[in-house]
């Protein structure tokens, strides 16, 4: 049996459209793969972030709660799949192996402690009223005829064919299992989101700042944003360069994003060290999940 057929064999029963059972409708924001582009219509307020010498630690935004929002970037099953043992034999495992068992090699080491910091964060926002948005990356087959319809040029790429993986954009195909949000209290390791009031959002684009979403943060005055999710070297930093080329002031949560294993067993190159920094240069404000919490309370000192 093919590599492709065993994941068809996996495939869900059952795909939600585009709002999780159980969601609001109107919190629900559809489906996009059109990022937004132009003015973002945020009123630019000149701050300072401030380096120390050597580049090692800097100042940063205070936080206006009435017009910060949370993202939560794509808590799905894509990134917690984990095989028990983090090899790159283990991790590349075909899906046609005998002893393949529905790991995904995709698998983020810190998912867990990531998702159980988004929480604590989502937690505290709900408490200020601040807006939480979770986003969902997922492929969908809208005619019917047995093909994704909205994967673009990712389409174009097979970075895992040499482990007899077929091509990995089907770990976000809604056909498949691994696309699914992994959400409490289904699962105990989840993001608690919040149906009644959490805003959903789905995207077949890395930039989470997709046209409905862009605009449902105008409507709410929002000019601040806090980056979480994942892939950090994916989603999450397009993310992030994307709401600050549309004005918006943004936050990148260190400890609460995370990027595949996979990629730095094989390159020796660890995302959550390097991105932050080069991040937090000239394009976000880098903070740990402490330093935000301070700050969301009022609390944060000043550098």
């Amino acid at each position: 049996m093919s590599a492709l057929s065993w994941l068809l064999l996996c495939a869900a029963s059952t795909a939600w459209a585009q709002c999780p059972n159980g969601w609001k409708p109107e919190l629900c924001l559809g489906s996009s793969n059109v990022v937004a582009s132009g003015a973002a219509g945020v009123e630019y307020q000149p701050d300072t972030i401030k380096w120390e010498a050597g580049l090692s630690s800097h100042s940063h935004y205070k936080l206006d709660t009435a017009k910060t929002a949370l993202f939560v970037i794509d808590p799905q099953q894509a990134y917690s799949r984990c095989p028990q043992n983090l090899t790159v034999e283990a991790l590349t495992l075909s899906p046609s192996a005998d002893s393949f068992a529905g790991h995904s090699p995709l698998c983020c080491e810190q998912f867990d402690s990531a998702v159980s910091n988004q929480n604590r964060l989502a937690r505290a926002a709900r408490s200020k009223g601040m807006p939480v948005f979770v986003h969902a990356h997922v492929y969908r087959d809208s005619d019917q005829d047995g093909k994704v319809d909205n994967c673009g040029r990712l389409c174009d790429y097979d970075a895992l064919g040499w482990t007899g993986w077929p091509a990995v954009w089907n770990l976000w195909n809604a056909a498949l299992p691994w696309h699914a949000p992994v959400f409490a209290p289904a699962d105990s390791n989840g993001f608690e989101a919040d149906p009644n009031q959490d805003f959903y959002c789905e995207k077949s684009v890395f930039s989470a700042m997709t046209e409905p979403v862009v605009s449902k943060l105008r409507g709410l005055g929002i000019d601040t944003i806090i980056v979480t999710g994942f892939m950090t070297q994916y989603c999450s930093v397009t993310t992030t360069r994307a709401a600050h080329d549309l004005g918006f002031r943004t936050l990148f949560v260190t400890d609460a994003n995370d990027g595949p294993i996979l990629q730095q067993l094989l390159t020796g190159v660890d995302e959550n060290l390097i991105l932050p920094f080069y991040l937090g240069i000239a394009v976000a404000d880098v903070l740990s999940t402490e330093e935000v919490l301070k700050s969301i309370n009022g609390e944060h000192d000043e550098l």
